[in-house]
């Protein structure tokens, strides 16, 4: 058991690992950015630079000297953020000391504070701007935070029974050699443990995200005309809670889970008014359920081309909400009949069995 703990930690970060939490990250820089430079593209270039400064300086010093991708990189950092950039500190075992987080916390507030004078000028921007930072620490808390080797940062969350097992073993290379050899272990670095039910607070995260989509939608509908906007959520409603629960969710295993509503990641308490069926779905089922999906994204699209930043906030936020659910949750998702399921074939034979 505690062998499995362990090589569910990730010891290493890929290029995916990097690309995609550079996207997410930029995100809110972007709409900053944006803001300021209604004003003046001088004080974007100061905004620039001042995140640069604390990435590649404040942060780099104060903070990433402490972690152990650090200390493990040679000549670059290998980290999901600042892969790549080349190792100008020394690295430091140990935990921060007292002048170092009088140093990070500062320096991190006033790059997050920047944006704001220029931001409060435009309320869908402010609303976005808080919205990609609470989506970030969301998603590195929830996915990152709790198999990350890193246990010297305050947002860290591995166990410490699993923190005092692995600094144990106190050889982090030896860690990665074995995960490489043992199929198991590569499996477990994609996080592909699978989860066998859902709790409320993967409800309230991945309908935080459904949110981002439906709201900008909803906003840009609603601007123009009041009957769309009661036509567009009825639409909602009629595919999420009929369509794709007749014709997709009944085949699904988390269908069964709760008594007399469903318990999934994404209809927590809904009232389950269909009979589960084991079989996968068939090809009409998903020819319908897919009908119902592009009709529900490409309704808004006529509303949102009059409005650039909802459409451009409507199409990153379906990217954001695609890209996450692929990397963290169809590897490790027990509905095998979904056509997104990422469970290899040899895990899905050992969880049927």
């Amino acid at each position: 058991m505690s062998s499995g703990i362990l090589l569910s930690l990730k010891t290493e970060h890929s290029t995916r690992d990097h690309l995609y939490w550079n996207f997410l990250n930029a995100i809110p820089f972007l709409i900053g950015s944006i803001a300021i430079a209604r004003d003046s593209l001088k004080w974007v270039a100061v905004y620039i630079g001042i995140a640069l400064v604390f990435f590649l300086v404040i942060e780099l010093r104060f903070a990433c000297t402490h972690c152990s991708y650090y200390i493990r990189s040679k000549g670059c950092v290998k980290c999901m953020i600042l892969s790549g950039v080349p190792k100008i500190f020394k690295a430091r075992h140990g935990p921060h000391s007292f002048f170092e987080k009088a140093v990070i916390v500062p320096g991190a507030l006033f790059m997050f504070l920047f944006p704001v004078y220029w931001l409060i000028r435009d309320s869908l921007l402010l609303g976005a701007y808080i919205v990609a930072w609470t989506l970030f620490f969301l998603t590195a808390r929830r996915y990152e935070c709790i198999r990350c080797i890193n246990f010297e940062c305050p947002m860290n969350r591995v166990p410490a029974g699993v923190k005092k097992e692995f600094e144990k073993r106190n050889n982090l290379s030896d860690n990665i050699k074995s995960s490489k050899k043992a199929p198991q272990a590569e499996i477990s670095s994609r996080c592909t443990s699978l989860r066998a039910e859902h709790e409320f607070k993967d409800f309230l995260y991945w309908n935080f995200v459904t949110m981002t989509i439906l709201f900008s939608a909803g906003l840009a509908i609603g601007i123009s005309s009041t009957g769309w906007l009661l036509a567009y959520i009825f639409i909602v409603f009629f595919h999420f809670g009929i369509l794709e629960q007749y014709f997709f969710c009944t085949h699904c295993p988390y269908f069964v889970r709760g008594e007399k509503c469903l318990k999934c990641m994404m209809n927590w308490g809904w009232p389950r008014h269909f009979k589960p069926r084991s079989t996968p779905p068939s090809k009409p089922d998903l020819v319908i359920t897919s009908l119902g999906f592009m009709i529900l994204i490409l309704f808004p699209f006529p509303w949102l081309l009059k409005v650039p930043f909802l459409m451009g906030t409507y199409l990153i936020s379906i990217l954001i909400f695609l890209l996450t659910i692929w990397r963290y949750e169809c590897g490790r998702c027990i509905y095998f009949g979904c056509p997104f399921n990422r469970v290899p074939a040899e895990m899905r034979k050992d969880y049927s069995k």
